[in-house]
């Protein structure tokens, strides 16, 4: 198969990618750098899909929009991978685009316990929250705050054997 590696940046079919990923899978062929390809690939082929169903304009995307649809590639790939379709994604994005919905996500999240459905489509709990941090000019007061909050409550806990240190 390292020999075809090239031809996987080809494939534009979904039901192809996930039938010659689980045929490699089957007969131990997926080494690194195929698998590589084939997870690039099919990340290539979700932003593709929540591009064009979501109608977004990606000309001009901020880092943050840019780490967002990157973000929801990688979770609407995993979803197609168990056979199904990021609808949740979608309606969320139409609805404002990229920073509304993860302002939309970030600020319900620590209040009314309401996701959007990001989480239940398998989306890394508290990536949106990493996002505003890494990109806080892009979003607004109660994004930033929601998110912060979100970490001074999901902060790792001390444990025993780790040494404490002390405050200057």
């Amino acid at each position: 198969m390292e020999r075809d590696l090239s031809k996987i940046s080809l494939i534009t079919d979904w039901s192809y990618l996930i039938a010659l990923e689980t045929g490699l899978f089957t007969r131990g062929e997926l080494s690194g750098a195929v698998l590589k390809a084939l997870n690039d690939q099919a990340r290539l082929l979700s932003r593709r899909y929540l591009v064009q169903k979501s109608k977004l304009d990606v000309r001009r995307l901020t880092p943050a929009e840019t780490e967002i649809l990157d973000t929801l590639s990688e979770t609407a790939a995993n979803l197609r991978r168990r056979g199904r379709l990021p609808h949740n994604i979608v309606k969320s994005l139409r609805a404002g685009g990229l920073i509304a919905a993860v302002e939309r996500s970030v600020c319900a999240a620590g209040i009314l316990q309401c996701h959007n459905g990001f989480y239940e489509d398998g989306l890394e709990p508290g990536a949106f929250e990493r996002i505003v941090m890494r990109h806080p000019q892009e979003f607004g007061d109660h994004a930033r705050q929601s998110a912060a909050l979100y970490f001074a409550d999901h902060a790792p806990p001390v444990t025993l054997d780790q040494p404490l240190q002390a405050s200057a």
